[in-house]
């Protein structure tokens, strides 16, 4: 029988940091190249880019082809878009502007299979990998990991309950509109934004929630490790090239020893 484990998940679950990169197109190539570095999750956008689940339907089982999580953005709160990339092979979901407790829950909801859930049953990801129903689906709701983004004044306010979520994996923090939300849009590095990302981990570690956060590079993705995220994306191959990514998350990997 064939295991489902989430790395994201079991590396969150040990202290460990999951580091990522995000996928600047939907290209099976460049999806391929940028999870041979070596990260535990491939960002796979679907809110800001022009296309929708068919035209990256193979970059998920690409992921899992290496072992690594594909985590989809959906555009929003809704149980289709979050449906259709579990259905094609998606082990992560990240549910943006999450601003209340009852978004974050029905987040969780959209992701499940029944019980814990409303999500309906027809996953194609495993027709293309040779994979059973009934080893899969017994283990989805597991194997799945969500990821909720705080962008605005309101989230922030609720960040407390939102945290304390049962189901919710990661809270993250979306800095350019939390820029764009405190009247500074287009600054994610002025001091109000600074202060509120470098508190952030420490409002929803108390819930034992790990923060997520994204940056470009070693250096600020390192800061945001010291900061307390556990959950980062260091940028992407277009920016850093392969050989970047691959050392700076060998450098990263360092400083969690």
């Amino acid at each position: 029988m064939p295991e489902f484990k989430n790395p994201v998940k079991e590396r969150l679950a040990a202290g460990q940091a999951a580091w990522g990169v995000a996928l600047p197109d939907s290209s099976d190539l460049l999806a391929k190249m940028s999870v041979d570095t070596g990260v535990e999750f491939l960002w796979i956008d679907l809110e800001h880019r022009p296309y929708g689940p068919n035209e990256i339907r193979w970059a998920p089982v690409i992921c899992r082809q290496v072992g690594a999580s594909a985590m989809v953005r959906v555009p929003g709160l809704d149980a289709l878009w979050i449906k259709k990339a579990l259905d094609i092979g998606a082990s992560t979901i990240m549910v943006p502007q999450v601003d209340t407790a009852d978004q974050a829950r029905r987040a969780v909801e959209y992701c499940k299979y029944p019980p814990e859930g409303s999500r309906g049953v027809s996953p194609l990801w495993t027709l293309l990998m040779n994979v059973d129903w009934t080893d899969y689906l017994p283990a989805a709701n597991e194997e799945t990991a969500v990821v909720v983004q705080i962008e605005s004044p309101q989230g922030l306010e609720n960040i407390d309950e939102i945290a304390q979520v049962e189901g919710v994996d990661v809270v993250f923090a979306g800095p350019q509109d939390i820029a764009a939300s405190l009247g500074v849009i287009g600054q994610p590095g002025h001091p109000d934004v600074v202060k509120i990302l470098e508190e952030f981990p420490a409002r929803v570690g108390q819930f034992g929630k790990p923060a997520g956060i994204t940056d470009g590079g070693y250096d600020k993705s390192a800061h945001w490790y010291d900061c307390g995220y556990r959950f980062i994306n260091i940028g992407t191959i277009a920016h850093m090239g392969t050989q970047g990514v691959s050392e700076a998350l060998s450098k990263l990997r360092e400083r969690e020893t």
